[in-house]
């Protein structure tokens, strides 16, 4: 997992060494004018935003390594059971229970977690790709939530 600390003492060096000029062929045009203008906006420099993005985009793929790789390892032990390409679906403490493994949720248009605290989302959820909708209980991580995610457009706390 990307190391917040790690990410922050690597973003002071950073800030400490030189900047210099650099050219980045093959930027579309209409991408650059839009960040433009959002530098202007913000009053921030190009290159402040420029540098923001590329920490973004190496935060970004160190966790879907690191998320990958957790779960290539629980897919070679055999200890995930995988629910896909539902277009609902309610799950609670008991339907975890009954299947006692780890769970992928994939392909489902709205996932409804009900009645499951942290530690039953921790304990029994692996991951969650191509979701539109998730719905947590109040009083459930979403971080927690968060860190198992890929491509959920929404995600909805509930009483």
């Amino acid at each position: 997992m990307v190391n917040e600390k790690e990410i922050k003492r690597e973003q002071e060096e950073t800030d400490e060494k030189p900047k210099q000029n650099i050219s980045v062929k093959g930027v579309r045009k209409d991408l650059y004018d839009k960040v433009l203008k959002f530098t202007r906006e913000s009053g921030k420099t190009l290159g402040d935003i420029t540098n923001e993005a590329y920490r973004g985009f190496l935060a970004t793929v160190e966790g879907a390594k690191h998320l990958s790789r957790n779960f290539v390892e629980g897919a070679i032990r055999g200890d995930i059971k995988y629910i896909e390409n539902i277009k609902n679906l309610t799950i609670d403490k008991r339907d975890f229970d009954e299947l006692n493994v780890k769970v992928a949720f994939k392909n489902i248009d709205t996932l409804t977690f009900a009645g499951i605290s942290t530690e039953d989302l921790t304990k029994y959820v692996e991951t969650i790709s191509n979701v539109k909708t998730v719905v947590i209980p109040r009083g459930v991580s979403k971080a927690a939530l968060l860190l198992r995610s890929t491509y959920v457009d929404e995600i909805i706390t509930k009483e």
